[in-house]
């Protein structure tokens, strides 16, 4: 078995609000209201926003990724997210919300990618290093706090 096919990546974002206002924000929906070029296709949700069992779409430079929403833990403010795309990748991915300090929340994330196309196994590696990684969670960090505080996307 290729090691390599399975990659592991973990960061933890400070996050300026309580963790029940953020949880809300983990959303196809909702994301499109503080996160720049965020766009999605919803194929399926009862209530319209994330619940379990959820399915939507995104597009990107790699194809088009399907999403299920596999847990959503409203109580503990914990949410999974599985997207692959067909034949090529599937990714778990993993946020968990704690109470930090003062007004702040913790925002604990993991991503579990596992390679199925051989071919990609390279480059899905050397696209996904924790400097890459990291420099994408800060991001999606600093457009939701700026959100929070000031109502609208940073651009």
């Amino acid at each position: 078995m290729n090691e390599k096919k399975r990659l592991v990546r973990e960061y933890r974002q400070v996050l300026c609000g309580r963790k029940e206002q953020i949880f809300k924000l983990l959303c196809p929906v909702r994301e499109k209201e503080w996160l720049s070029g965020w766009d999605y296709t919803m194929i399926y949700s009862e209530s319209g926003f994330a619940e379990k069992g959820c399915v939507f779409e995104t597009d990107n430079d790699f194809g088009k990724y399907q999403w299920i929403i596999t847990k959503h833990d409203i109580d503990n403010c914990e949410i999974q997210f599985v997207k692959f795309v067909y034949d090529k990748l599937v990714v778990i991915i993993d946020l968990n919300l704690f109470d930090g300090d003062n007004c702040e929340s913790y925002c604990d994330i993991k991503y579990t990618f596992t390679i199925i196309d051989e071919a990609l196994v390279e480059k899905i590696n050397r696209e996904n290093t924790q400097e890459v990684f990291e420099k994408h969670m800060k991001l999606w960090e600093n457009s939701i706090n700026f959100f929070i505080e000031n109502g609208e996307i940073l651009k």
